[in-house]
């Protein structure tokens, strides 16, 4: 028994240094005659097909802000290789693919172009990336980087916007004489292995398009390889509704108990003024995740400015009644102020109830009193109130839907 065990630990450690001795060779000899710096393709009238997919890991976020696509992702990237290839059938057995590190083979030169940070996707670590390369010469490159690309981000919706976030790969320094992009079937999609859901935004639609650009800086006359990626992502508005949402309609609500507080009552100024400064409050919060642009103004924040300017003209209104509460019923009001306020007559008769003594029906049957402007003043913008409630109701409905 322990004959037959030296003899089979023997032939494997034979059989595993043979190995390793064949590919050491392997690997000596294909670097003899391999320029890293050249195109590894013998015929140069046709252009290197290179064919790519890119996989999205992770989505980190869109910063509303700063207008900042944050994404994880890796690029699967094939070519055939004629220069980097061996048969493994005859001289050097077993050995159908290596794993080589990328600055001992070429792999092509690749920009994402609107990326803030790095452009190149081979980082300049890149005797930390590997290749994967098989005997018949097919090279496979699996890249990965955390992209940050300007987004342009349209908030006229929030918190139910989508956004089109744009990625654009390019070749810059070799036109499509040298090689050409294509993309693997839809070119671009989602790693089921990798991928982590983000909590803010939801990928609706991911695509991907190759074109051909020329440049702008020499004679036109070479073309670039290019491809477009693009993902659509919708904002998950359920936060936002209860932290935005929810509490504007609520501030909207409470500002029409304006109508239900008398005009004598001290606390009713107070009140309006605390509605007021609620909602500049309320729009600065809101501001502080918006983006710092007049491009596009969302919904919400005209229609939180719409209520602060309705606050606004509530404390004046509060204000002139509160004055006029204070003239006495000898003071006739000129005949300007009684025409302006005529037409609330009909208004006021259905919402407000007489309240004069017969002395004064008879003083009040020959002109119109301060306090009759008071009334019709309260009517006609309690009125404007329900009206500005219904209208912002409605606009809110509109861009939900």
């Amino acid at each position: 028994m322990f004959s037959i065990s030296l003899v089979v630990v023997f032939v494997t450690v034979s059989y595993c240094y043979g190995n390793y001795e064949r590919e050491r060779l392997l690997r000596q000899n294909l670097s003899k005659q391999y320029n890293t710096e050249l195109l590894p393709i013998f015929d140069s009238d046709h252009p290197l097909q290179v064919n790519a997919k890119l996989y999205v890991m992770a989505l980190q976020g869109l910063d509303d802000k700063s207008q900042v696509l944050t994404a994880s992702v890796f690029w699967y990237f094939t070519w055939k290789d004629e220069i980097f290839r061996w048969d493994h059938n005859i001289e050097y057995k077993n050995i159908s693919r290596l794993t080589v590190k990328v600055s001992d083979v070429w792999v092509p030169e690749l920009y994402i172009v609107n990326d803030v940070r790095a452009m190149p996707i081979r980082s300049s670590e890149y005797n930390k990336d590997y290749v994967i390369v098989r005997s018949n010469g097919y090279m496979t490159w699996f890249p990965a980087r955390e992209l940050q690309t300007p987004s342009g981000i349209d908030v006229t919706n929030y918190p139910f916007d989508t956004q089109a976030c744009k990625i654009r790969m390019e070749t810059w320094y070799h036109d499509n004489t040298s090689f050409v992009l294509n993309t693997i079937g839809s070119g671009i999609g989602i790693s089921d292995v990798h991928f982590v859901e983000n909590g803010e935004w939801d990928i609706l639609n991911l695509s991907a398009y190759p074109f051909q650009y020329q440049d702008d800086f020499a004679d036109n006359s070479s073309a670039y390889s290019c491809i477009h990626y693009t993902l659509i992502l919708k904002r998950r508005s359920s936060y936002h509704l209860i932290t935005t949402a929810f509490p504007f309609v609520i501030l909207m609500a409470i500002n029409l108990l304006v109508i239900v507080i008398p005009t004598e009552c001290g606390e009713k100024l107070g009140f309006c003024m605390s509605q007021f400064l609620t909602m500049i409050v309320f729009l600065t919060l809101i501001g502080q995740n918006m983006p710092s642009s007049s491009l596009t103004i969302s919904y919400l924040t005209f229609l939180i400015s719409l209520q602060i300017l309705v606050s606004g003209i509530t404390i004046l209104i509060v204000a002139i009644s509160n004055y006029l509460q204070t003239r006495s019923i000898e003071d006739r009001p000129s005949f300007v102020v009684r025409i302006i306020f005529s037409p609330l007559r009909y208004f006021q008769e259905n919402y407000f109830k007489k309240r004069f003594t017969p002395s004064q029906d008879s003083i009040h049957e020959d002109f119109t009193t301060w306090l009759d402007i008071d009334k019709k003043l309260n009517c006609g913008w309690n009125i404007l109130l329900l009206l500005n409630v219904i209208g912002t109701v409605s606009v809110f409905v509109f861009v939900i839907y």
